[in-house]
Order: C-alpha cells, then structure tokens, then sequence
C-alpha cells in the first residue's frame, strides 16, 4: 500500500520549492517518491524544475483536480503500480477546493492500493489572509489539512509570525505544523507501517473509517481522514433536515447525498453541505432505480455513533402516510 498525500495551498505559497526539499529528504531515508503536478498552463515547467530530483513527476495541465482535470487524475492514480515502500504526493494547483477532492479521493473504490489520504496544506504566512475575496478559500484549504507547514516565516516579524500562528492553529486546532525534516521523517515512517500492514492504511477495513478504536489499540497509526454512508429515512421533514445538516459536529468536513421530502415525496434531491453556507444546497436528480435517500461523510476522526443516532432520528417526526 502507497501513502496519499495531498499537497494544498494558495498560489505562490511556495508548495514546488518544498517538494524540492522534501524529496531529497525522503530519498534520504530510502522512500521512492511519485508526484503528480496539477497546474493551469505551467504544470510542465514545474515538473521541469523537479526533474532532477530522484521522484517520478507527472504534469497535469488544465482546470484543477478538484473538477475539470478529476478524471485525468483519477485515472492517472489507478494506473500507478503496486509500489510498497514509495509515497505518491498530489500537489494541487492554488485554486483548489480540497474538500471536494478529498471527497473523491477517499471514496473511490479503485484506489485500493493507496492508503486513506493525508494532507499537507502550505501556508504563505506573510500574505496569510490578504487574499482579498479570496481568503475564504485560502481559510478552506487549512480547515481540511491534517499537517501544516508555515512558508516565508521569515519576512515576518514575531508578532505577526505569532498571529499568523494563533489564527491557524483556531481555524484548524487538530492539525500538526511540520517542517520539511519532520514530515519526511513522518511520511518515511508510514510508508514503512502500511508497507507490513496494508489495515493501517484505512482502506481495507471497508467501512473506511468506522472502526477507529479498534485499529488504534493495536498499532500507533491510525488515518486521519475517512468517511462512511449512512441510509437515511425513506423522507424526512424538511425542517429537521435542514437543522441536521447544519449541526453536523466540526470533525465532518463534506456531507453530501440523496433525500426526498415529506411535503414532495416524489423527486429525489442530491444534498449537499457547501462550506461557508448556512443552508444545505439542493439540486435535481435523476437517480438511478434503486438508488435510495443516503448521507455520505468525509473528515477527520468522524464521531459514526453521533451521526448514525442523528441521521436515524429524522424519520421520526414524519407523520404516517
């Protein structure tokens, strides 16, 4: 099983020059290194400066990974050779909305050979939030990352390198800031644990992370992210709906499905849980025959007993047909 790391942050933060780092380190420690190197137009530049490190780098140009380039993404990662003992990092353009690319990532049945996905978001502490209307998607690209790594520190000086700080560590507390040594010393060693025990990996155990508890007694490892498909009432009111998703405990960071309606049981809605809103995003659909009203989660240590309670709980305000 090969470690999935994915490699946000904003444009300029400086993710290409630490992979130009990182990758010596790990060669270092005897870890073989794949990247994919997703850009607007200069992904092949990139990959040009790469070139003469010890890694194997493919260039995808294009719309981001997270929607226009997916496929070519997704089929560029089934492709990839069983290769224990390597690491493969994802390094997404600026403009990328992790949370829907986690979301593929982490549900995608056919990349069995990968481990459940980590990432590492790279931060531009000088120009922290001085994104103008873009601060909310630089604020988006840290609230999913499991490790964090503060970039161009030292044009700062310490009290704004400590504010910078502060305000990270609220908008994602459970995160680890690492540096290069650090996290290639972190990303070495998984890539040893899943090579002898591919259940460390997350992915094997089916319910991907619905047993957490159980890994965790008895290997020091366990996958950040996760996710599980919950059923849901056949309808439900739309008012409790609507407070269910906005209750949703902090750990979920993508919640998405199907659902149908007491007052209008008769179309089927895909819902969805946009970050940054206040209400749930609802959206025709043309479902498939069987298909049934389903809650879909994506996060980090997700709480399955909370929400499994919370998402049975909705049928029973439903008056009887």
């Amino acid at each position: 099983m090969i470690p999935l790391v994915l490699m946000a942050g904003f444009l300029g933060a400086g993710k290409t020059r630490f992979l130009s780092e990182l990758v010596p380190q790990l060669a270092a420690r005897g870890t073989r290194v794949r990247i994919i190197l997703n850009d607007f137009q200069n992904a092949r530049v990139d990959a040009a400066r790469l070139g003469a490190l010890e890694a194997l780098v493919t260039p995808l140009n294009g719309e981001c990974v997270c929607c226009g380039s997916l496929r070519e993404l997704l089929q560029t990662l089934y492709d990839v050779p069983p290769d224990p003992g390597s690491v493969m990092i994802i390094e997404a353009n600026g403009a990328t909305e992790t949370d829907e690319l986690l979301g593929h990532l982490t549900t995608d049945t056919r990349l069995g050979h990968f481990t459940l996905p980590v990432q590492l978001t790279v931060v531009d502490a000088a120009r922290w939030q001085k994104r103008w209307w873009h601060n909310g998607l630089e604020r988006a690209q840290v609230g999913t990352a499991t490790h964090l790594l503060l970039n161009w520190t030292h044009k700062l000086d310490a009290a704004r390198l400590a504010a910078v700080e502060e305000a990270i560590r609220a908008e994602k507390p459970r995160a680890a800031f690492v540096n290069t040594d650090t996290f290639a010393e972190w990303l070495h060693t998984l890539a040893a644990r899943v090579q002898h025990d591919p259940q460390q990996g997350g992915r094997s155990t089916g319910l991907q992370a619905a047993e957490p508890r159980a890994r965790a007694a008895r290997a020091p490892h366990t996958h950040p992210f996760g996710s599980i498909a919950l059923p849901l009432p056949t309808v439900v009111l739309r008012r409790d709906f609507e407070q269910f998703v906005a209750e949703l405990p902090e750990q979920v960071v993508r919640a998405k499905g199907l659902v149908r309606f007491a007052d209008d049981p008769g179309p089927m809605y895909v819902w969805n849980r946009v970050p940054g809103r206040a209400r749930v995003r609802l959206d025709a659909s043309w479902p498939h025959a069987d298909a049934t009203p389903t809650a879909l989660f994506i996060g980090v240590a997700l709480p399955i007993d909370a929400l499994t309670e919370a998402a049975a709980r909705l049928g029973d305000r439903v008056p009887p047909a």
